[in-house]
Order: structure tokens, then sequence, then C-alpha cells
């Protein structure tokens, strides 16, 4: 009945004798050593079972154990190897085994085998472990949070955060700081066994966080809260510097373009869409070859691209073909972009638009230029009219001794009008060149175009015919070199329209009478009877587009060198200025007409019959000074074929000295400007200081610093220009003496 009730039961169990040898063991534990029946069993060792050495010794040291303290075994966990080799776990227990005399006879044993759960809690201890080591090794910040909001976990990196290992304490006072809940909480989801996500900035450290909760469950049916918080700071100011720099981009004045390596727009900012006309779905997607303009060479793009595959900065300055066709120059840099591997991605190019700066560069070196032209253009003035002082002085006293009407006279007197005509043409080049202004007064526009068109004539090619129909002999009040300069330059841009295959340039200078009716087409004019100039040429013509700039400085059509783009702003500054108006008319491949309107003169100048008055003379003594010899000689004879008394000196220093020991004989002074040692103005200050009353006449070829207004001011009686006409000086010297 033992032996049958033994069998029956799940649990092993075994008895061996004194020296651990088996006396027997039930169903089970013959499963468990793998025999098939007791007799394989009984009378055997542990050391003839199939398990091994260690397992054997263990086995035989727990039975001694037993025997020799009399005392039971509990819960002994050993493993063994089975019969076919596996590796078990065993729950054993041991008892003493007594005869009916209460003698230790052996040990009896149960078995339970327990190799399931043992590898399930191996495996949930290693679960345990690997998910503890991942918690300290996590850079995020983890807690987990009871269901009465306390701390019952928290990973080195939020014990760094916090300061402390805060378990037991309240989650929201540990973690946050705070006295209350923390806004937002979600503990309440969480014991829904739900599980959420939430973007905070910790008040703690002021730095942004990813927040995820989940539940943990457990046997008891709480439920505790995990949380992560992953620092998403610098992901945030990435961005936020992202959109910032978007944000500049997309508002920068400077065209920005980006572009895939082999040159595909990817990108291009509203500076680019406003600068080009091309709005973003035109261009995206197209070659940067678009843009291109013909004032590169192909060499010029090779070397670009070269320095920008090799991974480095292009700079400089580009030509670039708007949508409208037209070109804008550009200060450009080309920057490659590289991924994390250091390939090349993308390009992205920088674009300044530097066109209006080019024009104002080109404007700087004309004022340059003309200042450059100003200073020589006082230099010749200076040393210029001292030569026609020689050659008008000279020429006058010949007139004095030539016969009239002899071929003599009339020979000098082509001589003396020349050195007007040069003395008025110096004047005209200090007033282009800003060194003098001349006063507006009447100009007879029939003669200054004359003159032009015969200047014009010598300078044009000869496959240019030129017509002209000069009538008007009205004046305008007006300066008389700038009405020249608007008439040679509409005629010289008249003939370089027709330079290739030659043509005809017509001039027409007529009165006209403008009316209602006649302003209706000239709106800028006001009624009233003007000289109407005008230039028309059957040259290429020009372009609506073309025609609507001209008048806009810097505006050329012409190639490099060949022009400023100033002539026409010039002239139209001009025409302005004398209260008239300039009109414009074109068709390409038909030629031009330019048309301007200059008020006439209401009161008309009638011409006096010319009176040959007789040159003043006088006895007076006259110390006269310059510093060329040529101009004190005749300066003395001209002065004393007047019938003066001249002491010539050509030093200023010998001048004063005389002055110093002769001053009551000398009746006025006459003396140069431009000297060394003393100025005529030094000198003057001088002479001054000793008589106070002194008579004295300033003459100068050119000066910058000294003009008549200042002269009068210093007590100066005269002032005045070289070269000095006879009747001129003589008619001075008169006013000045008499009325002294």
């Amino acid at each position: 009945m033992l032996h049958t009730v033994l069998d029956s039961i799940p649990t092993a169990v075994f008895w061996k004798d004194r020296d651990s040898f088996y006396l027997d063991g039930n169903r089970a534990w013959l499963a468990v050593t793998g025999l098939d029946s007791s007799e394989d069993v009984i009378g055997k060792s542990d050391y003839e079972l199939p398990w091994d050495k260690v397992q054997a010794n263990s086995f035989r040291e727990d039975d001694r154990r037993v025997i020799e303290s009399g005392l039971p075994k509990y819960n002994i966990i050993e493993s063994y190897r089975k019969a076919d080799g596996t590796q078990a776990w065993a729950r054993t227990n041991k008892m003493p085994l007594r005869d009916i005399a209460g003698n230790i006879v052996g040990v009896l044993g149960t078995y339970e085998d327990i190799t399931d759960r043992k590898r399930a809690e191996d495996a949930l201890r290693e679960s345990e472990e690997k998910y503890r080591s991942m918690m300290e090794s996590m850079k995020a910040l983890v807690y987990i949070c009871s269901p009465d909001f306390r701390v019952e976990y928290m990973n080195p990196a939020m014990i760094k955060r916090t300061g402390i290992d805060a378990t037991g304490e309240v989650c929201h006072k540990a973690i946050h700081d705070l006295d209350e809940q923390c806004p937002g909480c979600v503990h309440d989801k969480i014991q829904q066994g739900e599980s959420a996500e939430t973007k905070i900035l910790s008040p703690k450290d002021n730095r942004y966080y990813n927040v995820s909760h989940s539940p943990i469950f457990h046997q008891d049916g709480s439920i505790s809260k995990m949380t992560i918080y992953r620092d998403m700071t610098e992901s945030k100011r990435a961005e936020q510097e992202r959109i910032l720099l978007a944000t500049a981009i997309e508002q920068a004045s400077e065209s920005i373009i980006i572009s895939d390596r082999p040159g595909t727009i990817n990108y291009v900012n509203p500076a680019f869409e406003q600068l080009s006309g091309f709005n973003r779905e035109e261009i995206i997607g197209q070659n940067f070859r678009i843009l291109k303009s013909d004032k590169h060479d192909e060499a010029f793009y090779r070397e670009m691209y070269d320095i920008i595959s090799r991974g480095h900065t292009w700079a400089g300055r580009i030509i670039n073909t708007m949508k409208d066709g037209t070109l804008r120059e550009f200060e450009t840099r080309i920057s490659p972009v590289k991924d994390s591997s250091g390939e090349i991605i993308n390009f992205v190019s920088v674009n300044r638009d530097v066109t209006q700066e080019k024009a104002l560069e080109a404007q700087l070196r004309h004022a340059q230029r003309m200042d450059a032209i100003g200073t020589l253009a006082g230099g010749v003035a200076h040393d210029f009219n001292n030569i026609l002082s020689s050659v008008i002085g000279f020429t006058e006293l010949a007139l004095d001794d030539a016969e009239k009407g002899t071929l003599q006279y009339e020979n000098l007197q082509e001589v003396l009008t020349a050195g007007s005509r040069a003395k008025d043409l110096v004047l005209q080049i200090l007033t282009f060149s800003r060194q003098s202004d001349q006063e507006q007064k009447p100009v007879n526009v029939q003669l200054i175009a004359k003159e032009a068109l015969k200047m014009l004539r010598a300078s044009i090619p000869s496959t240019i015919e030129i017509k002209q129909n000069i009538q008007s002999e009205a004046l305008v009040m007006g300066d008389s070199t700038q009405i020249h300069q608007v008439l040679m330059n509409l005629c010289t841009n008249a003939a370089h329209a027709m330079d290739d295959k030659g043509g005809v340039l017509t001039v027409d200078l007529v009165d006209i009478k403008v009316d209602s009716e006649f302003i209706s087409d000239y709106p800028e004019l006001k009624p009233g009877t003007y000289i109407n100039l005008t230039v028309t040429d059957t040259g290429y013509g020009m372009a609506p587009d073309v025609l609507d700039r001209i008048f806009d400085p810097f505006f050329t059509t012409k190639e490099k060198d060949k022009g400023t783009g100033m002539g026409l702003s010039v002239v139209h500054g001009i025409v302005h200025s004398h209260g008239g108006s300039i009109y414009a008319y074109s068709e390409s491949g038909k030629g031009s007409t330019f048309r301007v309107f200059l008020p006439v003169l209401k009161r008309r100048l009638e011409s006096e019959e010319r009176i040959e008055r007789p040159i003043p003379t006088g006895t007076e003594r006259i110390l006269f000074v310059d510093d060329e010899l040529s101009i004190v000689n005749i300066g003395k004879k001209t002065l004393e074929s007047l019938g003066y008394d001249v002491v010539a000196r050509t030093s200023s220093i010998e001048a004063l000295e005389f002055f110093k020991t002769q001053s009551d004989s000398v009746d006025i002074v006459i003396t140069d400007l431009t000297m060394p040692n003393l100025t005529g103005e030094e000198l003057a200050e001088e002479l001054m200081q000793i008589r106070p009353d002194i008579p004295i006449i300033l003459c100068t070829g050119f000066s910058v610093r000294m003009d008549e207004k200042k002269a009068m001011e210093m007590g100066i009686r005269a002032f005045v220009s070289k070269p000095v006409l006879k009747r001129e000086i003589a008619e001075t010297i008169r006013k000045v003496i008499d009325s002294s």
C-alpha cells in the first residue's frame, strides 16, 4: 500500500541507508533519474547514478549532515544533470530515517523539479538587471512615482539633476520644487492605465523637456507612474535658430539662391524674385545657366565651378541676365554645403546688387576727372591768358601804327578778333570745368549753331551729310557755352548713330508760336514764342524701352569706354535750367529726332549803331607790377602809348621798396595777382598800409581764391581778368582815378 501511494504522487521520494546507498524510490523519483525500475536504483550510490561527481559529492554531504545532526534539512536548491544530459534544478527536503527504536538508519528525501520556475526566476532577474542597467545608464531623466505621489525610483541622471536621491519624497516637490501638484499632471490618466506625453519648460532649470508617462502594473492591482524626461533644449534652440535663420534669409536684401551640386535651383528668397523678375514657381527646378549672360566666357564659369566643387568659396563680381533680358551686376559669394560625411550636396549663392553702385563709381570717376580737368584748366588759363596778353597787346600797338583800310590793318584786326575769341574760349573751358560761373545774358543761338556745325563738320565722317536750316535770329536768355554744349551733344549722338552706314544729319533752328493747341502735344511748354532747335538723324533708332530711359543719368547703349551715359541727362538739365523743354522721338531702324524749345526774350534788343569812342588817355604816374617780363613790356608800352608815365617792376618786393620811397609820386598801381614772394593781394595790403588812399587795380589770368567781390572788400578799386584789351584798361584807369 505504501508503495502504491508513493507511486501515485507527483513528488519524487527516495530513501537511503546511513552510507548513502539507495534503498528505494517511487515512480516519480525514477523519472528524475531516468532509470527504468527500482532494481536499477536499489543498492547504488549517487556516484553510480547519472549525476556528475560534483553533484554526487554535494548529495552525500547533505546526507551526512542530516544523519549526524539528526535534524531535517529543507529547501535544498541543487542543480543536477539528467540522464539525457540536460541541466535541471530541484528543491530537496531531507530528514533522518529512524527505526522503531528511534535509531537513525538512513535518510528520507523528497525531490521537486523547479527547473522551469528557476529559469523563469533567472530570466526575471536578468530582465530586471538589464532594465536597471538600462535605467542607470540612460541620459534621459527617469523616475517612478507611486499612486500616492511618492518617488519610488530615480535613475542617476534624475538624481544628478535634482541633487539628491528623493526616493520616498513627494514627486512634484522633489522633481520640480513645487509645493502643489504639477500643472497639467497626468496622474489620473495613468491610474486609468493610459500613457501620456507632454512638453514642458521646467521652472527648476529653465530647460525644455519632452516627457513621456507610462503605467507600471503591480500584482496587487496598484499602478505606478514611470516618467521619462528627454532634454529637448538644444534641439529646441536649434529649431529656433533654424527658424531665425530662415526668417533672416527670407527678409535679407541680398539675393540668395540654393542649388544642388549639378546646379539645379532648389530655393530662392524674395529678394531674388524682386530683383530678377522670376517667381519661385518659374525658377525652382531650373539650372543656374538660366541666369548666364554673354558678359563672361566659358573659362570664367569653369574656373568658378572648379573652385566651389573642390569645397572652397568663390567670391567675385558677376553679370546676370534678368527675366526681362536686362543685365545686373552682383557682388557674389558661392559656398559649398557639405553633409555629415563631408560630401558636397548643395551650393549657396549670396548676391548683392551693385549695378547702381557701379554707376555711382562711374559718377565718382567722372567727378574726379572733372576735378582734374578743372585743375588743369586753371593752370592752362593762367598761362594762356598771359600769352594772350602779349598777343593782344602787341597787336593793338601794331594797329596804332597801321593805316586803316590797308591789308596790314585788316590782318591785324583778324589777329585781334582771334585773340578775343581765344579769350572767350578760355572762359568757356573754365565754365565747363566749373572753375568759373557765367551769368546768363542775351544769346544769339543762330551764331552758336553755325559755329558748332562748322566744328562738327571737321570731326564726323564724310559719309554723313549735314543739312542745316538756320533761320531764327531771336535771342534767348542763357549761357552761350551751355547752349553750345547742348547742340554739340545732340549732333554728336546723331553722328554716332550713323557711324556704320552714313546718313543725313539735319539741324533746324526756327521760331515757333506755342498756343493751347500746340501745348496738347507738348504739355511742359507754356504759351509764348520759342526757338525750336531740331536735330534729326537717319541712324538705327531706338526701341521704346530705350527711349523711355535716355535722359536717365548713366544710362547708355554705347559700348564700354565709348560713353558715360551722362550726355543726355546733362542736356536735359541745361535745357530745363534755361526754362525750356526737350522731347525725343525714335523708332528702331528709322532714326531719331530731338526737339529743343527755348523761350525767346520778350523784349528784342535793338542793334545799336556802333560809335567809335576815343580811347581815354592820361598823364598820371602808374606803378605797373607783373612777374612776367613779356607782360611788363607790353603793359608799359601800351600805357605809355596812352600818355601815362609808367614805372614797371617784375618783382613785387622791388615794387614795394620803390613805393616806400616814392609813394607820393605814384597816382595808381596796377599789379598782377599771382606772383612769387608777395602776391598781388599781399602787395596791395602792404601798399595800403603805407598810403591808404592809393588806387589799386588787380589783374589775374585765373584764381580760385580771389574774385571781384573779395577784391572790393579789401579796398581794391578794380578787378580785371587777363588778357586785358587796350580800351578796357584805359577806361578802367580813368574810372578809378577820376572817382578817387
